[in-house]
């Protein structure tokens, strides 16, 4: 990569509406062989630098393809403890690697993995690793992924698999010729117009403190280009900070003086320890009105208020099935252990609660995460909140409750499932009709003499009295008669006296509609 001491409009402009490097991301179960296969591809032995030779860090780093061409790879731990990062690596790549070990087949973190892409716009490569193991069956784990809700090639949909060996390198050529056709018919390009005095956007993956280097910040660039010497802007909670851009690495700690759009690098020396998902922006001048703006136009576009109980289940209903999902953080273990029998009690017409997961501790990113992919409502007692929570929450319309009292928590669950156990009805209008004359009978009952107009009137429908196209009541048909017969319906064009159950001031001239409940 060419050393360029200033980045220039003219350098960034050439980098709009052209191909850029592709930005991978490798998901799967733990020992499936994902960090083997990038030790293949880019020819080191990372893993073995690894506690147990298993992920335990996000990196993030570009490899040149022999044809000149270039992808970036980010490669995510692979432990239930690290849902977050591996969610943020799926949602800022184009393209989602699912490693599934050809021995192994698909397992829990498997399963995750699949949710994490079905929610993501990145486009899936499935990949088949250890296909040089003895007696495996690469059919049998191809129906395993179908059948858990990727549509391979060869199985009636379009994701394509690619079978490899990260140990001996068979079909890590192929692979990489995959992601390269993925990314060209997908059209990945560096075609989004920054706004004026912006050289670039990326996000950070993952941030950590050097004893020697300071706070170091693992990003992807996704737009423009940045240099060392640039203004680097971001935010933190509520202050937005301006800082020039001390230095930049490589994943294996060389120097670098410019990321391309596409590139993955390490910034040293930031003053903050940036979160997962933060949005940084590379300024051409230190304008702290030009940065607050970028935020305020991102934040116009997500919804500020709470969610509400209702939402919640008007949100979740196409999957809440007969389980309320929850998320529960407590101050200690002895008042978790509590909250979570308290809550296995809880059961309402088959329905009940299902603990997606549990600990000790403030509410975090994590769980507002896994809350979001598994549709759970976040519960958390005597505990706080960390930061960028509830801006999260509200983006992404997360039910999140803290309590003080126990007993408040379970009442309020126990009226959530409740709810859940509800009925779902509509209303449906069926008819009807005009009021023409009142008339009083000898006990006090008022009759209202009308013509069903359209469709029918039955007993026991609910009506709504409608006055100057105005809703002025609602009430229950109690009695229909036709002359001096009681009958259940009148249909369009009959004369028909009408009881309702309530007592309520009409006129003549009011329409009666009728509805009827839909289950």
């Amino acid at each position: 990569m060419s050393k360029i001491d200033k980045v220039t409009k003219g350098n960034v402009a050439s980098t709009k509406d052209c191909a850029r490097p592709p930005i991978v991301t490798i998901l799967g179960h733990v020992d499936h062989g994902k960090t083997t296969i990038l030790d293949k591809i880019r020819e080191s032995n990372v893993q073995g630098c690894e506690a147990g030779g298993i992920t335990q860090k996000v990196s993030v780093f570009t490899v040149q393809i022999p044809n000149g061409k270039q992808i970036t790879f980010v490669d995510t731990p692979g432990h239930e403890a690290f849902d977050l990062m591996r969610s943020r690596g799926g949602s800022i790549a184009d393209i989602v690697l699912l490693v599934v070990a050809a021995d192994d087949g698909v397992k829990p973190q498997t399963k995750e993995s699949i949710e994490i892409i079905n929610n993501s716009d990145a486009k899936p490569i499935v990949v088949i690793n250890k296909v040089d193991l003895p007696d495996i069956s690469v059919e049998k784990v191809k129906r395993d992924v179908v059948n858990n809700g990727l549509q391979l090639e060869g199985f009636g949909g379009s994701i394509p698999v690619i079978e490899v060996s990260g140990k001996t390198g068979k079909g890590i050529p192929e692979l990489l010729d995959m992601i390269l056709l993925v990314a060209e018919v997908e059209g990945v390009r560096s075609d989004d117009d920054m706004p004026k005095g912006i050289l670039g956007k990326a996000f950070v993956l993952e941030s950590v403190k050097d004893k020697f280097k300071g706070n170091m910040s693992s990003i992807a660039l996704i737009q423009g280009v940045i240099c060392q010497g640039n203004w680097l802007g971001y935010r933190v909670d509520d202050k937005f900070v301006i800082e020039k851009v001390k230095g930049m690495i490589t994943e294996e700690g060389e120097n670098l003086c410019m990321l391309d759009c596409g590139c993955g690098g390490k910034i040293i020396g930031i003053s903050n320890l940036l979160e997962l998902g933060t949005e940084v922006y590379v300024l051409e001048n230190r304008d702290q009105e030009l940065l607050k703006s970028l935020y305020k136009s991102n934040k116009e576009s997500v919804l500020e208020e709470d969610v509400t109980l209702e939402e919640f289940f008007t949100l979740n209903s196409e999957n809440s099935g007969e389980c309320l999902n929850v998320v529960v953080k407590s101050s200690s273990e002895g008042s978790l252990e509590a909250i979570r029998n308290s809550l296995g009690k809880i059961e309402e017409d088959g329905y009940r609660v299902n603990i997606v997961d549990s600990g000790v501790g403030n509410i975090g990113l994590r769980d507002a995460e896994l809350a979001e992919l598994s549709k759970a409502i976040l519960l958390g007692f005597e505990v706080g909140i960390e930061p960028g929570v509830v801006d999260y929450a509200k983006k992404k319309r997360i039910l999140v409750k803290t309590y003080e009292i126990i007993y408040k928590l379970l009442e309020e669950v126990q009226e959530a499932v409740s709810l859940m156990s509800l009925p779902t009805s509509n209303e449906e209008e069926i008819g009807n009709a005009t009021v023409r004359t009142l008339f009083t009978l000898s006990d006090g009952t008022l009759i209202l003499g009308s013509r069903v107009e359209k469709g029918y009137l039955k007993k026991d429908c609910k009506v709504d009295i409608v006055r100057n196209d105005e809703i002025i009541a609602e009430s229950k048909i109690k009695s229909l008669r036709i002359n001096k017969d009681s009958v259940n319906e009148v249909k369009a064009g009959f004369d028909c006296g009408i009881q309702l159950n309530d007592s309520l001031e009409i006129k003549e001239g009011d329409q009666i509609y009728c509805y009827k409940v839909v289950k």
